[in-house]
């Protein structure tokens, strides 16, 4: 008899919905999108109803159009983007259809900067963190505030309306900054810091653990006739990593999505303010990280902007634009003929600010709309090795299995490999995060021992690419004026953000 899995993924442009044989296997997918709203400078959001909306779609479309023996679906794990704060009333009412998400970066953190907090937290201080949203919301909208009952991420609120249970993991909680590593619990000391009332924060739970089951008002739209069991599940990334099989001590993570980043597997945090740490989705294991907010989609920026050409051959063809840009950026030479990209146009974490902005240095008359196409991939392999030369400061990375949509780029990932100086593995038949909620699920129902069985039974290794010898020379010269450039840069982008902070509305 076989028995399927259930994995959701809720990420930034879209959710996706995945049913999965427990060999891995996709028997059936469905995935739509929503909207971001940008009402100013540093606000980014979206409304928690509309990811219900596209998860609930997705199910029924999986559910409804793929004829198995339904009976013998027997978990659901979701995961989603992390650092949303999502406000929930007393009776279970969502109590605001506009919240910010993790990019989102109006918070003032900048009396945090000299407390040294790190042992407790794990992190530096960042707008990013959960935490930071939570007493911005406190102050500037009391009233909201003292309604909230509890604030959820992205991935409890979908949880909670699949089975009326209000839950969070260690992996969520880890990116609140209200968190202590060492008792692996919500922090009094954080909280009372921040002036945020620790009862409005949701009880943890392992990603594994069983919360419940699908409501049954919910039974007859999915046409199920047995209640489904729903797991903790975790951030977005966290499964991610998970479902590429990061699940012990060395091995490490590239990740190109709309953001960008660089993680390693750790029994421990790695305590130092320019990384970041998260609680992985597997017990006892934590995701040391480096993480660059416009990573795809900076390419994606230049798409939009700069790549209607591009755009109208993909279609004629019934390729991907980023095919195109792929052919385009083969045809110029490592270092793009000496045109750098700063690619933070969304600003930096902890090597910069959130001040930081884009900048495409040592333009030419000989350069062409090719060079830049190239000169974004190489930019954001530059900003993510800085991030990875401080994580191989205190630990041995032997590999970095590159998965996210910039995965399917093979020059993209040699150009990384090129610049990190280090094998990058590729993954067969790679489902994101969906596959890691998935794995969640299974080890959850007892489908799988643990995650270890779960992903050698469900991941598999693709393609190992090597540096060039000759390419990490000259990218390292290039390396080294980048990161010269990265510091001095920083009292501009302060500059820049002094005269125009009266005229960007």
């Amino acid at each position: 008899m076989s028995y399927y899995i259930i994995g959701i993924d809720i990420g930034t442009e879209s959710s996706r919905v995945i049913l999965f044989e427990e060999n891995g296997k996709v028997l059936s997918s469905s995935s739509s999108s929503y909207s971001t709203y940008y009402q100013q400078k540093n606000y980014v959001e979206q409304n928690p109803n509309d990811w219900w909306k596209s998860v609930y779609y997705n199910l029924k479309e999986i559910l409804n159009n793929y004829q198995i023996a339904k009976e013998n679906i027997i978990g659901l794990g979701v995961c989603g983007q992390m650092h949303a704060i999502v406000p929930i009333g007393k009776d279970g009412n969502l109590l605001s259809d506009r919240v910010p998400i993790w990019c989102d970066k109006r918070s003032d953190v900048s009396n945090f900067h000299d407390k040294d907090l790190n042992i407790i937290t794990g992190n530096p201080a960042m707008p990013t963190w959960t935490g930071f949203k939570i007493r911005w919301l406190k102050e500037h909208s009391k009233d909201l505030y003292n309604k909230t009952y509890k604030f959820l991420s992205c991935k409890d609120f979908i949880n909670y309306m699949l089975t009326g249970q209000i839950y969070t993991d260690f992996s969520e909680a880890s990116g609140t900054y209200l968190f202590d590593i060492k008792k692996n619990k919500w922090s009094t000391e954080l909280c009372n810091l921040l002036k945020i009332d620790y009862n409005k924060l949701p009880p943890i739970k392992n990603s594994v653990d069983i919360i419940g089951k699908i409501k049954k008002s919910l039974l007859e739209d999915f046409n199920l006739n047995k209640e489904i069991k729903v797991v903790c599940g975790g951030g977005d990334m966290m499964c991610l990593l998970l479902g590429s099989g990061m699940i012990q001590q060395g091995i490490g993570c590239d990740v190109t999505g709309t953001a960008a980043d660089v993680s390693v597997c750790t029994t421990s945090p790695l305590i130092d303010s320019r990384i970041m740490n998260l609680h992985h989705v597997v017990n006892n294991l934590w995701v040391s990280f480096g993480i660059l907010d416009s990573g795809g989609g900076s390419l994606r920026w230049f798409k939009n902007n700069f790549g209607s050409k591009e755009c109208e051959i993909a279609k004629e063809k019934g390729i991907s634009v980023y095919e195109i840009f792929d052919q385009e950026a083969l045809s110029i030479p490592p270092g793009s003929s000496g045109l750098l990209f700063f690619p933070y146009l969304n600003g930096e974490r902890t090597l910069g600010s959130k001040n930081s902005r884009g900048v495409f240095f040592g333009i030419g008359s000989t350069h062409q709309k090719n060079h830049f196409i190239r000169a974004i991939m190489e930019g954001v392999a530059y900003d993510l090795r800085q991030s990875l030369d401080i994580i191989r400061e205190k630990v041995n990375i032997s590999e970095l299995r590159a998965i996210g949509g910039g995965a399917k780029s093979k020059i993209w990932i040699q150009i990384k490999s090129n610049i990190y100086n280090i094998p990058m593995v590729t993954l067969k038949n790679f489902e994101g995060g969906a596959v890691g909620a998935a794995i969640l699920a299974g080890v959850g129902v007892k489908l799988f021992k643990n995650e270890k069985e779960a992903v050698k039974r469900m991941i598999k290794k693709d393609n190992k690419i090597f540096p060039s010898n000759r390419e990490v020379v000259l990218y390292r010269q290039y390396y080294d004026l980048y990161k010269k450039l990265h510091d001095e840069f920083q009292r501009f982008y302060v500059d820049l953000f002094k005269i125009s902070k009266e005229h960007i509305k």
